[in-house]
Order: structure tokens, then C-alpha cells, then sequence
């Protein structure tokens, strides 16, 4: 057999002595210019943030990592880092609410807030204070019994003294059911109502009916002249009394209270006054 032919050391491939540089390749452990390692300071990552993180080896090393892998998806590190320090800030906020509502407070504690929920002392009410209020009430006009009452109640006074004030004013003579009967009597007829309306107001408040009627025969009222004169005042204008104006003017004395007699007859009397003129 022909023995092989060997190379001549000048011809042989020189890739293992070149290496790399010919290829423009380094070693994985080599550094070129341009690029970095992850971890180095050159890619964004500090040393202060570092240390903020952890002055150990292995959270440097949990640091360089997690950035590894944020840059690989594209997010900022520091959006990151700053979205962790508002995670353990909410987390220590909620701790620190749960330490205070499980701790009780006293009124010693905020003598200020305590002062304030405190509700104010109402005013006692005595006997006193009742009477002189029923006593200004009736300095500006008479009152029934009933209408003083009530209006005291409305005051939030309470009722048992209320009872006791107005007994005493009636033995004094200072409030009179009957006084009162009277005076509003005089005053509903000033005004140009009739008996039954004065009746009807009398009994609402309350007042005894023999009272009532004294009241009314007492007054010495001329009920159909008075219904005349709201009749005059109200339809003087008119020059001829007909039907319907005559069924008008009965229906407006109904309403204020005159009787069917007193009506009739201030009716007449109106026409014939207007007969004449």
C-alpha cells in the first residue's frame, strides 16, 4: 500500500490558530466593545437601586435577574421598582390601619373630640317658665283654654305643666273661656260674618256651647243689617239685581255665615235701596 501523503505544516488550517479573530467571534467570556453584560453598570441598573433592594449577594443577584427578564419583555425597570415601593407601602398603611382600630381609645385620650360629641344639657323647665310664657301669650290677646294649650305644646312644654299654669290663670282670672267668647265674637262681626260662621269658630276651639250662645245674644248683633252692609260693599256696583246676580249674592252670605233669614232679608232690602236710586 501507498502510504499517505501528510501536508505540508504551511498548508494545514489555521482555525485553531486563529480562533476567533479571524471569524470576528469571541469567546462567551470575552468582551467586545458595545456590549454589555446584564448585570453591568452600563445597562441601567445603579448601585444605589442596588443597595435599595438589598446590600447582599443574592439580592443583587435576584435584582440582576428580574431585569434580565424585564428587559427580554420590553418593561422599564424602574416602572417596576416603583410600582414594588407602592405595593409595600399600601401593605405597611394597611398594617398600621389594623393596629389602630384594633386599639381602643379613651375620652382622656382627646379631651377636645370628647367635649365636642358630648350632647349640650337641655334647660329645666319649671313652673315658672310655663306661666310666663302662657302670661305673654295672653298680654297680646285673649285666649280659650284649649288654644293656649295647644300652642304651649307646640313650645314642647311639658303637659302636666301646662295643666297646672292654666288652672292657676283661671282662678287669677287671667284666661276666661268666657272673656274670650266674647271678644271674638266682636271681632268676627267687625269683619262682616254672620252667627253661624262666629259658631262654628267658637266650637272648634273648644268652648263650652252655653258659652258660645251667650256669647252671640250677648254681642245685641243685627245680623241682617250687617249681612246689608257686606252685601252694599261687595255688589254696589251692580244697577239691576236679576236672577243670577241675586243667586250670587245668596251664595256668598251662605259662605260667610249668615242665615237663610238674614240672607232674604238684606237681599230685599239691597233691592229696594237700588229700586229707588
Amino acid at each position: 500500500m501507498r502510504p499517505k501523503r501528510q501536508k505540508p505544516r504551511s498548508q494545514q488550517p489555521r482555525s485553531q490558530e486563529s480562533g476567533s479573530q479571524e471569524s470576528g467571534l469571541q469567546e462567551p467570556g470575552s468582551q467586545q466593545p458595545g456590549l454589555q453584560k446584564p448585570g453591568s453598570q452600563e445597562s441601567g441598573l445603579q448601585k444605589p437601586e442596588l443597595q435599595k433592594l438589598g446590600s447582599s449577594k443574592s439580592m443583587r443577584q435576584k435584582a440582576r435577574t428580574g431585569f434580565s427578564s424585564r428587559r427580554s419583555t420590553g418593561r422599564p425597570f424602574e416602572r417596576q421598582v416603583d410600582a414594588d415601593l407602592t405595593e409595600l407601602e399600601s401593605a405597611a398603611d394597611a398594617e398600621a390601619m389594623s393596629d389602630l382600630s384594633s386599639t381602643e381609645f379613651s375620652g382622656a385620650d382627646f379631651p377636645e373630640i370628647d367635649a365636642q360629641a358630648e350632647p349640650a344639657k337641655s334647660p329645666v323647665i319649671t313652673h315658672a317658665v310655663v306661666r310666663e310664657r302662657a302670661v305673654r301669650l295672653l298680654v297680646n290677646r285673649e285666649h280659650g283654654r284649649h288654644e293656649l294649650e295647644q300652642k304651649l305644646l307646640q313650645r314642647e312644654l311639658p303637659s302636666d305643666l301646662i295643666d297646672s299654669v292654666l288652672d292657676q290663670l283661671a282662678e287669677e282670672g287671667l284666661q276666661c273661656d268666657v272673656r274670650f267668647a266674647e271678644s271674638y265674637t266682636r271681632m268676627r262681626v267687625d269683619r262682616g260674618y254672620g252667627a253661624n260662621k262666629v259658631r262654628a269658630d267658637l266650637q272648634a276651639r273648644r268652648l263650652e256651647q252655653s258659652d258660645i250662645e251667650n256669647a252671640i245674644t250677648d254681642s245685641g248683633t243685627d245680623w241682617h243689617v250687617v249681612a246689608g252692609s257686606v252685601l252694599a260693599k261687595k255688589f254696589g256696583g251692580n244697577s239691576v239685581v236679576d236672577m243670577k246676580t241675586r243667586a250670587k249674592m245668596q251664595r256668598y252670605l251662605y259662605q260667610r255665615g249668615f242665615s237663610q233669614e238674614d240672607i232674604r232679608s238684606a237681599i230685599d232690602d239691597f233691592e229696594a235701596v237700588d229700586s229707588e236710586n
